[in-house]
């Protein structure tokens, strides 16, 4: 009787020793996000700048001498039950950086870039309508259910030294404000959108996943970041993808300011945590732009993390991060080393 009432009391004030792997994720990002922001990056350890699958390498840490904090990894066509994902990475490779990231006390970011159902091609594809498709009662549901079940089945698969469940964050149907995605604005209404990240919640938590934080990324340019919102009880973190594609710093700056301003608001509105889901500047053509304009544009916000986009070996254009040699390499090692920035080893133990 006496331990009953204990743990009734414990749960009562939110102190249950049996919290999830995932309340736990957003518990310790909580704690970090009050000792500075998280250095992030796409794909890190897998490829880089002019070099590809070799173990042990990370542009971050050939520059900084630490791996990012959190690092971000994709599962396109893991749906369709390929070895690889839609850029190459195996997905045994894949889960093996996850378990490496998590064992030195890092934090990991997944991003979902599915096929478009109905039509067959790429992510990038909006025609179809697929999103009505494949919600209950759609002609494609049952296939999609398919496709996400191998989806189920790999993050379930991500467990730790001791066969614990790895939190991850995950971050599916993202950008949703842009006509890029075939789950984007020119394809699905907002109600249904709305029904497609709800139905996708419900399905991964029927699997038996306890260890997702749900993310929510809004590209930068909707009027409102709730429109398309699907709810608190759905979303752990909110985000948003935000990219310098022109090298201007001024414009970056201003939409910097306006999008993470909207996104403390509606962080404080709804008591989430907030990111800088993705961002970067494309080849990195402003000298020192760590330290003189993305620093001193997302220093002012409570966001708990940047992720910068990845470093493509086969693909000049995506560089977001400077490698050894590079030109802004002091410049990134600089802003690294400001004590608010945090990378594995200012994070690891803080649990």
């Amino acid at each position: 009787m006496k331990t009953s009432i204990i743990t009734a009391l414990l749960l009562l004030l939110g102190l249950n020793c049996a919290a999830s792997p995932a309340t736990q994720l957003i518990r310790r990002m909580a704690k970090l996000q009050k000792s500075g922001v998280m250095t992030g990056h796409q794909d890190d350890p897998i490829y880089g700048h002019n070099w590809n699958l070799e173990k042990g390498r990370s542009d971050v840490k050939e520059v900084c001498g630490d791996y990012p904090a959190v690092m971000g990894f994709e599962l396109g066509d893991l749906e369709l039950g390929k070895a690889k994902n839609l850029d190459g990475v195996p997905f045994d490779r894949m889960r093996q950086e996850i378990k490496a990231q998590n064992r030195r006390g890092g934090i990991v970011e997944i991003s979902w870039h599915p096929n478009n159902p109905v039509t067959g091609k790429n992510a990038w594809d909006p025609e179809g309508k697929p999103v009505g498709e494949i919600l209950p009662g759609g002609k494609l549901c049952k296939e999609f259910a398919k496709r996400m079940k191998r989806v189920a089945r790999f993050l379930a698969s991500l467990r730790d030294d001791k066969g614990q469940p790895i939190p991850v964050i995950f971050r599916p149907w993202h950008e949703m404000g842009g006509g890029w995605f075939w789950w984007g604005k020119n394809s699905c209404t907002t109600e249904q959108y709305k029904q497609l990240y709800v139905y996708t919640y419900q399905f991964m938590k029927r699997q038996g996943l306890n260890n997702l934080v749900w993310g929510f990324s809004p590209n930068t340019g909707d009027a409102s970041l709730e429109i398309y919102y699907p709810g608190d009880k759905y979303v752990d973190l909110l985000g948003v993808d935000l990219y310098d594609f022109e090298g201007s710093a001024e414009n970056y700056t201003k939409t910097i300011e306006r999008e993470l301003s909207l996104l403390t608001e509606m962080g404080k509105k709804h008591q989430k945590l907030i990111a800088l889901t993705e961002t970067g500047s494309q080849k990195l053509p402003i000298k020192n732009w760590f330290t003189t304009v993305l620093w001193p544009a997302i220093k002012p916000y409570p966001i708990c993390y940047v992720l910068f986009w990845r470093n493509a070996w086969d693909n000049a254009k995506e560089l977001y991060v400077p490698y050894a040699g590079h030109p802004d390499a002091d410049d990134f090692k600089t802003w690294v080393e400001d004590p608010r920035v945090l990378t594995v080893k200012d994070i690891a133990k803080t649990k």
